[in-house]
């Protein structure tokens, strides 16, 4: 279970969102309740795909400014996009342990580093991790974060099957005494249908794609969603 002094919040992902219509899309969601929205921002090299830069972030931020925004690095070189990122207006900024110095020797910053970087630059700070990484490297940073961000998809493509595996992940890290003012947030494959277990768990944050974009009762799935993970705070 989560601690009460964190707070359930469902959020959108617009990965597999048509472009064209973004903003159409993106209305109908921030219309039906969403807590968030969550930009992937991609690189082509920490994953294969590429999608948008701050530019492209900041028009949608100013487009809606009733909702926060958090854009999760699935970048090669976080540091370079903190500055760029605030500017734009994000309000919480996602990287990645996979690509720290305190994973591999051959990135420049470690993950202290970076996370200073977004704190000066004022933005609230996630680190995420893949699943094949070990839970166990984020805890040296559960108190200097907002949030852990666990992938329960393999990164960089929308639509994948949810991995229930992901969960001891989830419920170890909620049985640390260090994790109790931190956000454990769940990102890919995510569905009404499965919010239970992800709460269950002790995640209280939750990304939802391409369920929520095909949904045809949008608010209704995002108030069952987020029922489900307030019903296990604890």
């Amino acid at each position: 279970m989560a601690p009460k002094c964190v707070h359930a919040a469902v959020g959108a992902s617009i990965l597999n969102c048509n472009f064209i219509r973004i903003r159409e899309e993106l209305k109908k969601l921030v219309d039906a309740g969403i807590d968030f929205v969550h930009l992937d921002v991609m690189d082509g090299n920490f994953v294969d795909d590429i999608t948008f830069g701050p530019s492209f972030v900041r028009n949608l931020i100013l487009d809606f400014p009733e909702i926060t925004f958090e854009v999760h690095m699935m970048v090669e070189h976080p540091m370079k996009f903190i500055e760029p990122m605030a500017m734009a207006g994000v309000s919480r900024y996602i990287f990645h342990y996979e690509v720290t110095k305190n994973s591999s020797p051959d990135y420049k910053y470690s993950v202290e580093e970076i996370i200073d970087s977004i704190r000066s630059s004022k933005m609230e700070v996630a680190l995420a991790i893949n699943p094949d990484t070990p839970v166990q490297v984020v805890e040296p940073f559960l108190c200097l974060v907002d949030s852990i961000l666990i992938m329960t998809v393999r990164p960089g493509l929308g639509g994948q099957k949810f991995m229930a595996n992901m969960m001891p992940k989830v419920q170890h890290l909620r049985s640390l005494k260090q994790s109790s003012m931190a956000d454990i947030e769940l990102d890919g494959g995510v569905s009404p249908d499965n919010t239970d277990i992800c709460g269950k768990a002790g995640a209280n944050r939750i990304v939802c794609g391409s369920a929520l974009l095909r949904s045809t009762k949008k608010s209704e799935d995002i108030l069952k969603m987020r029922r489900d993970l307030y019903s296990t705070i604890d």
